[in-house]
């Protein structure tokens, strides 16, 4: 998820806005205890969703937020979430994700710091993997992730295809444990979300990419040539329809009286993504968009 799945915090309510961080500190409490205490420095706000929707479904009881200080903020108390299953779900799932993430970065042949940050943050990150002690949900992540890796060797042409992997991976986590239509709801967020991202940050690494000859299927399919504004809306008509799948599970998703967590949900589906993707909207070389 790394980096695109946040709110635009400008249009949360004030109690929105600190659940999100209660959220978020919650989780990083959570990595400290159960992978690890240096795993948390990985952490990223990204995680943030996926312990919310996963919330969504856990007793009322179990929700609940105390003042704790920490070592990045020792002088003034914080609202922190007290540990729940969502939270220490989320916790194990970015830490895995995080160590395959640092996996595919250290086999990075065109970036020399990527290869020697990824390198330093690995020892911390594997030891954080094993003692997430979650078989199956690495088997899931390292399988899909491989799948990805594949279509990328082989210069697959279409973003259809790594994208599709990368959906089913986030689909399989959100819908990690559960039944029914809860299961079937939050895969298809997951899934859709997974598209949105893979296909997201192609379009934006599209300029380094085409430079550097590193994969990148809307390269291929451009040929490399500079995007004109054109290129660009037709690949943001393509997110868009994803955000239109997301935004159909988050309808069918049952928040009753979470209204806070129904909030940042839509808040991140309806604003947050798209803010993240108007780099899209850019103007030409020549100074003037194309409208």
């Amino acid at each position: 998820m790394f980096g695109y799945v946040k709110p635009d915090t400008s249009n949360l309510l004030v109690k929105e806005h600190e659940f999100y961080k209660a959220t978020y500190c919650g989780i990083c409490r959570a990595m400290k205890k159960h992978t690890g205490f240096l795993s948390n420095v990985t952490l990223s706000y990204d995680s943030v969703v996926l312990a919310l929707v996963r919330m969504n479904s856990i007793p009322d009881s179990a929700i609940g937020a105390k003042m704790r200080r920490c070592g990045a903020h020792p002088l003034k108390k914080r609202c922190m979430l007290n540990e729940n299953e969502a939270l220490v779900f989320t916790a194990k799932a970015f830490a895995i994700l995080t160590y395959y993430k640092l996996k595919d970065d250290r086999a990075d042949k065109d970036r020399f710091l990527k290869r020697l940050l990824a390198s330093a943050a690995s020892p911390i990150m594997n030891h954080a993997r094993k003692k997430s002690k979650e078989p199956s949900m690495e088997e899931l992540i390292a399988d899909r992730l491989g799948a990805i890796n594949r279509l990328e060797d082989e210069k697959c042409p279409s973003v259809d295809e790594p994208a599709r992997c990368f959906g089913e991976l986030l689909g399989g986590l959100f819908a990690y444990g559960y039944e029914g239509a809860v299961k079937t709801v939050n895969y298809q967020f997951g899934y859709s979300l997974g598209k949105f991202i893979y296909a997201a940050d192609a379009a934006e690494d599209y300029d380094k990419d085409a430079k550097s000859g590193s994969y990148n299927p809307f390269v291929i399919f451009y040929e490399g040539k500079p995007l004109t504004y054109e290129n660009r809306q037709t690949i943001k008509l393509g997110l868009m329809l994803e955000c239109k799948n997301l935004e159909g599970a988050v309808n069918l998703m049952e928040f009753g009286n979470r209204a806070t967590i129904e909030g940042i949900v839509a808040n991140i589906v309806f604003l947050g993504l798209m803010k993240r993707i108007e780099f899209l909207d850019k103007k030409d070389e020549e100074g003037q968009s194309e409208k």
